[in-house]
């Protein structure tokens, strides 16, 4: 059985710890004149001190997950998730009881990302959205601060610039909006937002434009449920949306970090489907052993 299968089985139960939160350095002023630096600075420190960071290693964050798909109806389905990471190298994996879902699987292994096939040549949403934009991965951008690859963390090879946008609303709590750009060009609009007082990292906004053909395209090839008609499909575009939230940020550790990690994707156009997965973190490790082959997910 493979390394993600076995560490799945053991998130069928949740144990409740208590753990006990870093203590506040008290409510910053809001500073509409912070450059990109100051505030990757701040946010780095609210995640531990730098010789925590560093030593962290590979890691491991297990719980439980709720996935939910609306379209023309509803439907909810509960497992087991885990999130895995060294150095560059990352993945999401859930598992439920479902055998046309039985596994929601994304990773990147240093050199390619893949994603779990439901049958063969057939991908979930979220995995076929994932294998067309692979920059989310390679980046180091998903999973945030829960992962090792976060691109804020020391990875001098990456090529980016930060644009802040200001003070905005998230959760009802101001955050600063920063906009990331991938040198080199990319046709997906990142935005990143970062807690006004605390710093920590708490959303993160994908949103990909397609025209109508090429939106018509996506959808009638590999994709679960993304069939639309060929003459809707030529009357409007299609927004592709994922968004990540993270909350409840605890100390593991040395590390202060989110133990409820939300992502939802969302397909508007002449189809329109919303996926949303809310994953419940209980259990973290660091300083794992994970081989390489263990972040190509596309087989079990």
């Amino acid at each position: 059985m493979r390394f993600t299968v076995l560490l799945l089985l053991i998130t069928t139960i949740v144990i409740g710890v208590s753990h006990s939160a870093r203590e506040s350095k008290g409510a910053l002023a809001f500073n509409d004149k912070i450059t990109a630096d100051e505030l990757i600075s701040k946010h780095v420190d609210a995640i531990g001190p730098a010789r925590d960071r560093a030593a962290a290693g590979a890691r491991l964050a297990a719980g439980t997950t709720r996935v939910t798909f609306r379209s023309r109806g509803v439907a909810q389905a509960d497992g087991g998730a885990v999130l895995a990471s060294d150095g560059p190298r990352s993945m999401v994996t859930m598992k439920f009881e479902s055998s046309q879902y039985p596994y929601e699987k994304i990773g990147f292994d240093g050199n390619k990302v893949t994603a779990f096939q439901l049958h063969p040549g057939e991908y979930s949403r979220l995995g076929n959205f994932i294998r067309s934009t692979p920059e989310v991965f390679k980046e180091g951008l998903l999973g945030g601060t829960l992962s090792s690859a976060w691109p804020f963390l020391g990875f001098p090879d990456r090529k980016f610039r930060l644009e802040i946008g200001g003070l905005k609303k998230v959760n009802n709590r101001p955050a600063y909006e920063v906009k990331y750009i991938i040198r080199g060009g990319s046709d997906l609009s990142i935005l990143l937002y970062f807690d006004a007082e605390t710093f920590q990292h708490v959303r993160s906004v994908y949103r990909k434009v397609l025209p109508a053909q090429m939106g018509r395209a996506a959808a009638n090839g590999s994709t679960t449920g993304d069939h639309v008609g060929e003459s809707s499909a030529q009357q409007s575009s299609t927004i592709y949306e994922l968004t990540e939230e993270f909350s409840d940020f605890k100390l593991e550790g040395e590390l202060t970090l989110a133990h409820t990690y939300k992502l939802k994707f969302e397909q508007v156009g002449a189809s329109s489907q919303t996926s949303e997965w809310v994953m419940t973190l209980v259990k973290f490790a660091f300083h794992q052993q994970i081989k390489s082959a263990d972040f190509d997910v596309s087989t079990d």
